[in-house]
């Protein structure tokens, strides 16, 4: 059986979250980069989310980790970031997002590139950081 599908992955408790999260800011620490410069997360909205998991046949999104460089508080660094697409049930990608026809519009609506990046980073957008939980 195929790990790609619509259950793949699983809950975890906040526990395990904070020592997977803790784990990786304390190697950044040691590795001596300063607080400031390093990328704890990264945030998508619900709407660009649902319009991937929207598209016909898609059960999930994969996440591809990438680096790419952008200034940080002023300064040139080379920033984690992450790619999000959607996969279908073989573990195809869906690199083709399709707006849903609007009522009225004769015409098939041309397909955009599906691929979803540049949420805002922690930090600096993090003041929310474990709320809820």
């Amino acid at each position: 059986m195929s790990n790609i599908n619509s259950g793949a992955g699983r809950f975890i408790s906040n526990e395990e979250a904070n020592q997977f999260k803790g784990a990786y800011e304390d190697r950044k620490k040691k590795q001596l980069i300063p607080e400031q410069d390093t990328v704890r997360s990264e945030f998508f909205g619900s709407n660009n989310l649902q319009k991937i998991l929207d598209q016909p046949g898609c059960v999930g999104i994969r996440v591809y980790h990438a680096k790419r460089r952008e200034k940080v508080n002023g300064t040139e660094h080379l920033v984690p970031r992450v790619v999000l697409v959607g996969v279908d049930k073989n573990g195809d990608e869906i690199l083709t997002l399709t707006e849903p026809v609007e009522a009225g519009m004769k015409d098939m609506p041309a397909g955009r590139d599906g691929q979803l990046a540049d949420g805002p980073l922690c930090p600096p957008e993090c003041n929310k950081v474990g709320k809820g939980g």
